[in-house]
């Protein structure tokens, strides 16, 4: 089977890279030549202060948004029936194709966003909201297949007491459980999250990253505790003004002179006693005096050591990019 939307058979994504990716908003670079290649079957997270693009960039890999400069590849598990697109060096990379030559619906089946903020004003209940993330599947799922993926959904991301409330009832952070729920209910092989621990207490913060991680799903999660982040991600990238300024493995890239650069804050990075994860001790706002320096790291020379790492873990310069 092509790249048709034709039967029932599942299509999976098996692999995803970013090459140059970028999308302008009201006429400026909001992301801005983002290569990246997140580990498949691992949890990255995407980090960057307020306004460095990772909500935008989320959205340019789902497919919500076209990126006007760049591609979104993926690997998938379907045969690729036209010529596959040719990698950096110019050498045929058959085992990728854009994102958006995938039908929607496929593409649906395949890739669940969760975003920030629902705008979902109707009375359903929750079991209800759930079971959207089922839409793509319609008229292919065996009979009781639907209704059971949206309880093991529910159960999943400890929502399933709520399952019989009215969505218009819930608090912020039983919201936060239900999409998370409905994410799941999509059986998506790429799973983007954008603060998916939002409105949520320590317990389910710990709970959601945990579950997010164990299910072996390739994922992508912004987040904005970086501490969390360290300790539950296998891979981070950093974005600064829409550019990736670092990536690679937390412990590698989460250094007290980088927060103090992208995020503008003095930090000690510890180490945590018994996991061997970094553990972010914040101490105070950076100073911004005029001998001070730059606070916020764009590319550039006097930007901070920047790295990528591949699907292998292995750590790599990251190129210039973006625009002068």
């Amino acid at each position: 089977m092509g790249l048709s939307d034709r039967g029932g058979a599942p299509l999976r994504i098996t692999g995803l890279r970013l090459e140059g990716v970028g999308t302008r908003l009201g006429g400026r670079w909001v992301v801005d030549g983002v290569d990246a290649t997140p580990p498949p079957g691992r949890l990255t997270g995407l980090l960057g202060p307020n306004g460095a693009g990772k909500s935008t960039l989320l959205r340019l890999v789902a497919g919500v948004a076209a990126p006007e400069a760049g591609t979104v590849l993926v690997g998938t598990s379907d045969e690729v029936p036209a010529p596959a697109p040719q990698d950096a060096a110019g050498r045929p990379d058959g085992a990728l194709v854009p994102l958006h030559r995938l039908p929607r619906r496929r593409r649906a089946r395949a890739v669940a966003l969760l975003e920030q903020e629902s705008s979902l004003a109707v009375p359903f209940t929750v079991r209800e909201v759930v079971a959207l993330g089922r839409i793509p599947h319609r008229g292919l799922s065996a009979p009781g297949r639907d209704e059971a993926v949206v309880a093991s959904a529910l159960v999943a991301a400890g929502a399933d007491h709520l399952a019989d409330r009215a969505w218009s009832q819930l608090s912020g952070g039983e919201r936060q459980r239900v999409q998370i729920a409905r994410a799941l209910a999509q059986e998506p092989s790429l799973l983007l999250l954008d603060e998916p621990t939002n409105h949520l207490d320590v317990h389910a913060q710990l709970a959601t990253l945990a579950l997010v991680r164990s299910r072996g799903t390739t994922a992508v999660a912004a987040l904005h505790d970086l501490t969390l982040a360290a300790a539950w991600c296998d891979h981070v990238l950093v974005l600064d003004g829409g550019r990736l300024v670092a990536a690679g493995a937390p412990a590698d890239v989460l250094t007290a002179e980088l927060v103090a650069r992208v995020w503008g804050v003095r930090c000690e990075v510890l180490v945590h006693p018994r996991t061997g994860h970094p553990v972010i001790a914040f101490d105070g706002p950076q100073p911004t005096g005029p001998d001070d320096g730059p606070v916020t790291a764009h590319a550039g020379a006097d930007g901070p050591a920047r790295h990528a790492s591949g699907a292998d873990g292995a750590t790599t310069p990251v190129g210039t990019g973006g625009r002068s």
